[in-house]
């Protein structure tokens, strides 16, 4: 099978029509969408998958589920960035609405996430319906990898709206006007989902054998994120049969022995980092996915570039700005590192100062050339774009794609799982949730711990998962939100540099527009254009 980044469009594949030859599959136009299905070969099973792993991960497609503006939301919303762009006022894709608080059901974010999750669902469903049954391993595989990325996309979808209509087949013409689904139920159906999904997936070859196996999920990946769901679930409404199901499918994943911590943090999220142990699924952002010219696909090291306002290190590209790093998460690094040169705080955010230290092109002199907003002397490090791994001639001026795969589910984050679920089912008898704990810390060479509280345990996701999107339905489930982001968006930072003639840190805080917590933030707002045209679909409280 080509690599399964080659792939084609939705569009373009349910018409089976320009973009086949990027796949080398013999021109379909001719057959009607069922008989397409129906006929597949192993081939167009393989570039249908594909098209639905696209759709997934993310891109320029306003279906797409994992893309910018999933991204840039979510870490709006959480108490470790902030919205960023070229002012306060920039309010691009309503990001700044998710900073200060003001969301609304209009909102892009929520829009999009809805079409690209439901886009996933319905894809994988005429997989799962219309290709026959089949003794072939090759649509075997793909039929169990639809049926785990159809749970998946309704795992966010739970995640974001709580009570999203569950769509587990095809609907027909007098099914369209779907209405809400208890949680519990939806929950139920992603978990024996994913079960059946994992125990038909394959498993990858060996520790270190990611690449070989391609960006596509494994039998231990999926387990993986069936115990991210089990946990989410049972924390939040205190299901101790779910977690206890939870710890074992993230056992089963450590016993494995097939994936482990990189001992060098300045490769996640580096194209050094693709495909590396560490990796349980990830966006391979390959020479070719289909789309000539924009290999990567989205423009998220665009977006979250270094504005102008500050003087670029000879490596770096400049950005836009946004989802800049907050007073509140950096001065928390900081402590909880100890040290901020150890690797996790420096391959994560760099102070002013190691800012200055980076190496800068003949006649530069570094720093602040303008007033940086959105900034209190805190920059981000890991995900702005590298020249060297940037595409060359394929972008206007002014943006760049990149070569660097995106780690959707790291090693690390399966470790804290785990420690997490084993905490709360049985205190972690066995300690073998410290000694997951453990492993994280020790890779970030911070003193370990000899036992550990709820709260150890919520630091540590926080330092080890910035910029991962989690941080906020953390806040959410754990009950913590209202008082970490009480007071979200109601001061503003401005970066001048040192003060003249010191080194210490001009920062000035300005009054902020943001409304702060609020407890209709439990759930996110169904789109409106979504409950104005489903009459069955119930809004969330409060929006």
């Amino acid at each position: 099978m080509k690599k399964i980044y080659s792939i084609l469009s939705i569009a373009a594949l349910v018409l089976a029509a320009s973009c086949q030859k990027n796949l080398d599959i013999p021109q379909k136009s001719v057959l009607s969408t069922e008989d397409f299905y129906t006929n597949a070969t192993a081939d167009d099973a393989e570039a249908l998958i594909g098209s639905v792993y696209h759709l997934y991960w993310g891109g320029r497609d306003v279906t797409c589920v994992n893309g910018v503006e999933k991204i840039m939301f979510l870490n709006s919303l959480d108490d470790n960035h902030y919205p960023g762009g070229g002012s306060f006022t920039d309010n691009a894709n309503n990001f700044q609405d998710a900073g200060n608080y003001n969301v609304t059901s209009a909102d892009a974010a929520p829009k999009i996430m809805y079409k690209g999750i439901y886009s996933v669902i319905y894809h994988c469903n005429l997989i799962l319906e219309k290709i026959p049954e089949s003794s072939d391993a090759r649509i075997q595989r793909v039929k169990a990898e639809a049926n785990f990325l159809r749970a998946l996309a309704m795992f966010d979808a739970v995640r974001w709206w709580g009570t999203p209509p569950l769509v587990d087949h095809l609907l027909s013409q007098d099914e369209y006007y779907q209405a809400n689904t208890p949680t519990k139920e939806s929950i139920d159906w992603i978990l024996a989902t994913m079960k059946d999904a994992a125990d038909a997936l394959p498993a990858i070859s060996g520790k270190g054998q990611q690449q070989a196996f391609g960006a596509r999920i494994s039998k231990h990946a999926a387990l993986a994120y069936r115990g991210k769901v089990g946990l989410w679930y049972g924390q939040k409404f205190n299901d101790q049969a779910i977690l206890a199901d939870a710890v074992k499918d993230l056992k089963t994943v450590i016993d494995s022995g097939l994936y482990g911590l990189v001992s060098d943090m300045f490769i996640i999220e580096r194209q050094a980092g693709d495909f590396c142990e560490e990796y349980l699924f990830e966006h391979n952002a390959g020479d070719n996915d289909g789309f000539p010219g924009d290999p990567s696909n989205d423009l998220r090291h665009t977006w979250m570039g270094w504005p102008s306002s500050i003087q670029l290190p000879k490596e770096f590209f400049g950005g836009w700005g946004w989802n800049a790093v907050s007073k509140e998460f950096g001065e928390f690094l900081a402590k909880h590192e100890g040290n901020i040169e150890n690797p996790r705080f420096k391959s994560t955010i760099h102070t002013y100062e190691q800012v200055l230290d980076m190496d800068y092109a003949a006649g530069v002199t570094p720093g602040v050339k303008s007033a940086v907003y959105s900034n209190a002397g805190y920059f981000t490090f890991r995900g702005v774009g590298f020249l060297s791994e940037a595409y060359e001639g394929t972008s206007p001026p002014f943006w760049k794609w990149y070569k660097v795969n995106t780690p959707m589910l790291r090693y690390a984050e399966v470790l804290l799982l785990y420690a997490e679920a084993k905490f709360l089912v049985d205190n972690d008898a066995d300690k073998s949730g410290l000694k997951a704990l453990n492993e994280v810390r020790r890779r970030a060479q911070i003193p370990e711990l000899g036992s550990m509280t709820y709260q150890d345990i919520k630091d540590e996701r926080r330092a080890e998962l910035f910029c991962e999107q989690e941080r906020y339905f953390d806040l959410v489930r754990w009950g913590d939100a209202p008082t970490a982001l009480a007071n979200k968006g109601k001061t503003n930072y401005i970066f001048h540099g040192y003060k003249p003639g010191t080194t210490e840190w001009d920062v000035e805080a300005v009054a902020g527009s943001g409304k702060g917590w609020s407890d209709k933030y439990n759930l996110l707002p169904f789109p409106y254009e979504q409950t104005s045209a489903n009459p069955n679909l119930k809004q969330n409280p409060g929006w």
